[in-house]
């Protein structure tokens, strides 16, 4: 069967073709899952106002792209939630209040430990964090929030940064890695409407919580 012409193709359909192939390219480098996310959320947001358009074969439609979604969808906190590595994360920012905060306006920059660092805390740490020791969690998590943006890639030695719990991080950059508070940085300097948002390997703990 023959494919219709692109002329006849709605501009939903063209941009989702696009999209693909920018979520393929990424995804095939294996850098930047993060990246993805951002990519699939998009196209959801612009297939969807294409759809409606769709919706009405009767009334003549400009053939123009829809318009990409609003900076205000692509927070910080709005983002975590298109990527399930981090699950446990997202319902610690949600307990505590946190999660508002990186919904908000900006600019922060989240160290984003995945589920796997929660799960390399000794046994029990996260239930009783979550349900018993909500302000201890707040103040862990707030450590991994600071305010303003801060580009790991362009480090060049080292550098200290205030967090929102008012303690401090420091970064060391070498030829080979990123670290941050002992954590090594995995994915970094991805980039959203209100911040940016690097991928560390461990959970990062404030002096005040230190066992």
């Amino acid at each position: 069967m023959l494919s219709p012409p692109r002329s006849l193709l709605g501009p939903a359909h063209r941009h989702a073709q696009s999209l693909k192939s920018m979520t393929e390219t990424a995804a095939g480098t294996g850098r930047w899952p993060l990246l993805v996310s951002l990519i699939v959320l998009a196209s959801v947001v612009v297939i969807g106002n294409g759809c409606e358009h769709d919706s009405s074969p009767e009334t003549p439609v400009q053939d123009t792209v829809a318009a990409p979604p609003t900076p205000d969808s692509m927070t910080v906190a709005r983002v975590l939630r298109t990527d399930n590595r981090f699950s446990t994360l997202v319902a610690g920012l949600d307990s505590t209040g946190l999660d508002s905060v990186l919904a908000g306006d900006g600019p922060y920059t989240l160290f984003a430990p995945p589920d796997s660092a929660f799960s390399a805390l000794p046994a029990g740490t996260v239930p009783v964090l979550m349900t018993e020791e909500v302000s201890r969690l707040r103040a862990i998590l707030a450590h991994h929030i600071v305010d303003g943006r801060v580009r790991i890639e362009e480090l060049s030695d080292s550098a200290s940064v205030p967090t929102l719990n008012r303690d401090s991080l420091r970064l060391y950059a070498t030829d080979s890695s990123r670290t941050v508070g002992g954590a090594t940085v995995v994915d970094s300097d991805v980039e959203v409407a209100n911040g940016l948002i690097h991928v560390v390997d461990r959970v990062l703990r404030p002096p005040a919580t230190d066992e």
